[in-house]
């Protein structure tokens, strides 16, 4: 059911999710969280129960090639990058990672920089436990705090380092939220970092990337597109209902198409990267765990659907859905 066609309502897909989801983890758990009527309740619920199980992101292949458009190397994350290009490792900087979940780039930051203080916020409970688990496994001096982000109290404090990885789209007003609360978070040559979805609110993908999407699937052998701990295989890609989303996760991507806008309204662009993910996030959706083996075909395939994706958006003069960059204030 459409509400236009750009944007569904519900629709098949929202229903194999669900099913899924409850043949998965059972009828009461999910009606469980479906039912909570906060929805900040609802968001630290959903990540609060999050595994990774069949995400595009999971996918070595495309972890690589991430960091090679980044950092010019496949085998070089971009905390190590940015370490290196921007701070000098003999001083002592000052980290605000928000929206943190389980703490990775923190973590992989120290590695690189001295932190007189390194401090992560997110809204899962849960997420922030296992941070703080594993910052003391690996001796890193992490501060960490579950909270939704604007009850906390930040005083005067400034910061040298902001990072944004995969949270900032799931900011409502990303224009004004980056100009009267991040901006004067940032120490004066402080430096913003994001890694982020930019595309279609809600992910309300364009027509176009459905039906490239749907033409790629057709031609992926039936072996790689079964969904996790099922045989139901996936045999059509669907943009998700809005009632799926707001049932959910009601902040995900509210604002994402004016997310690059708004930061190069608010800051001075040092770098920025074009990331793709037109169609590897809706084609691989549920069925990215089938491409983790290291079989010479999988990996084949992966690569044709990176050279597709960058095909789709070079000849249709397309911006990607999503971005890695860096910006200072702009004055």
């Amino acid at each position: 059911m459409l509400l236009n066609n750009k944007t569904s309502l519900l629709n098949l897909g929202d229903c194999i999710d669900l099913y899924l989801k409850i043949k998965n983890s059972g009828l009461k758990k999910v009606l469980f969280k479906l039912l909570k009527i906060n929805s900040s309740s609802r968001v630290s619920s959903k990540w609060d129960n999050y595994t990774t199980k069949s995400d595009f992101w999971i996918i070595p292949e495309i972890r690589a090639h991430w960091n090679q458009i980044i950092t010019g190397n496949e085998k070089m994350e971009y905390e190590e990058y940015v370490s290196k290009k921007y701070f000098d490792k003999n001083k002592s900087y000052r980290l605000l990672s928000i929206g943190c979940g389980e703490g990775k780039h923190e973590r992989n930051f120290c590695n690189y920089i001295q932190f007189d203080r390194a401090l992560g916020i997110d809204i899962s409970a849960e997420s922030i436990k296992n941070a703080q688990k594993y910052a003391l496994e690996e001796k890193k001096l992490i501060d960490y705090v579950s909270s939704d982000f604007f009850k906390v109290n930040f005083q005067d404090e400034k910061y040298d380092i902001i990072l944004f990885d995969s949270s900032l789209h799931h900011f409502e007003n990303i224009n004004q939220f980056l100009r009267n609360t991040i901006k004067p978070l940032l120490e004066k040559n402080g430096l913003l970092i994001v890694f982020e979805y930019a595309g279609p609110n809600r992910l309300q993908w364009e027509e176009n990337q459905l039906q490239k999407c749907n033409e790629i699937l057709g031609k992926i052998p039936s072996k790689y597109k079964f969904f996790p701990n099922s045989k139901l295989e996936k045999k059509k890609v669907y943009r998700p209902g809005i009632l799926r989303m707001f049932a959910v996760d009601p902040s995900e991507a509210p604002d994402s198409i004016n997310l690059v806008p708004a930061l190069h309204s608010n800051f001075k662009v040092l770098e920025e990267k074009q990331l793709g993910w037109n169609i590897i996030q809706p084609l691989l959706k549920g069925i990215a765990h089938n491409f983790l083996n290291k079989d010479k075909e999988t990996k084949e395939i992966i690569t044709e659907i990176l050279n597709e994706e960058n095909t789709f958006l070079e000849s249709n003069n397309l911006k990607s859905d999503a971005v890695f960059g860096v910006y200072s204030h702009s004055n």
